[in-house]
């Protein structure tokens, strides 16, 4: 049985995410998995951009022989081509690349949502002309690849839409109606076909209900037609662990956001559960008991 594992964040993120990622390695190894902590930088430059010389011919037998002692990755940092080059060579990672592609672009997360029929607030893509906006402002612009509540601003015009996105392209933004409830949200911790638990979440300050901007959480049990939504969300994805954000809107919440890389500092804050160990097992029993990868 193979014995090795990578756990891969970016570089920035490694620091602030240290107890969750020591906490995993050491579930790991009660596993008999010995688990590596590795740079997303790392990954490309000394591992996949090794491989690409192997495919020119140029054999790099460390890395073709530390490819072939991994089980399993964990990949957090919302890189999915990381996923989708360790899916290339028969290695599950968790999440796939799916999921990270998706969990990691608002304006993709918004056409996913609304393709399956979940309710989401009206959205367009940053570089539509003002009067091709079907709503009227205030809204909300989003980076398409922001995460935690970063690159998200109210505009209270199209002025201070187009203000709000300065330099950058305007194609990596997102234009929302803003809810008509902000600052209130419920997050859906998802563990492949269950709902782990929903957290709900307020600020009485900001628009935005971050945890990790001041807001604060609580358990909530959600509606059974809201976790059947997501469970179906989840799995056209085959999402392993992700959370799902939904806002209030109109009396109701309406699907917003995936979260690919999930923080589970919140839940900790607000509920008994292990998140690691509920994750850790869960990659245990699909990898190593799965029969189709003829192990038990």
């Amino acid at each position: 049985m193979k014995n090795k594992a990578l756990l891969i964040y970016a570089y920035e993120d490694i620091e602030k995410n240290k107890w969750f990622a020591d906490r995993l390695t050491e579930l790991a190894a009660e596993q008999g998995i010995r688990m590596k902590l590795m740079s997303a930088e790392e990954i490309n430059e000394r591992v996949i951009s090794e491989f690409r010389v192997n495919e020119k011919g140029l054999l790099n037998t460390a890395i073709v022989n530390f490819l072939d002692a991994i089980s399993y990755v964990i990949n957090r940092s919302r890189d999915d081509k990381i996923s989708l080059f360790f899916e290339e060579h028969g290695i599950p990672s968790f999440n796939n690349s799916d999921t990270v592609r998706f969990g990691n672009d608002k304006f993709l997360e918004y056409g996913f949502f609304s393709g399956l029929g979940l309710p989401v607030m009206p959205t367009v893509c940053g570089d539509t002309a003002e009067d091709e906006i079907p709503f009227a402002p205030p809204y909300v612009v989003k980076h398409r690849r922001g995460h935690g509540g970063s690159m998200v601003f109210r505009a209270d015009s199209y002025k201070d839409a187009l203000d709000v996105m300065g330099k950058i392209p305007r194609k990596d933004w997102i234009i929302q109606k803003l809810c008509d409830e902000p600052g209130c949200d419920m997050r859906l911790y998802i563990l492949g076909n269950r709902i782990l638990a929903g957290v709900l979440r307020r600020s009485e300050e900001d628009f935005r209900s971050n945890f990790s901007l001041g807001g604060s959480a609580g358990l909530v049990t959600p509606e059974p037609e809201i976790c059947e939504q997501a469970l179906k969300a989840a799995g056209n994805l085959g999402a392993d662990y992700i959370g799902i954000d939904l806002i209030r809107d109109g009396g109701r919440f309406v699907f917003n956001e995936i979260e690919d890389a999930v923080g589970a500092r919140m839940l900790y804050e607000v509920s008994e559960l292990d998140a690691a160990r509920e994750l850790m097992t869960h990659i245990y029993e699909k990898t190593f008991q799965n029969p189709e990868n003829g192990i038990k």
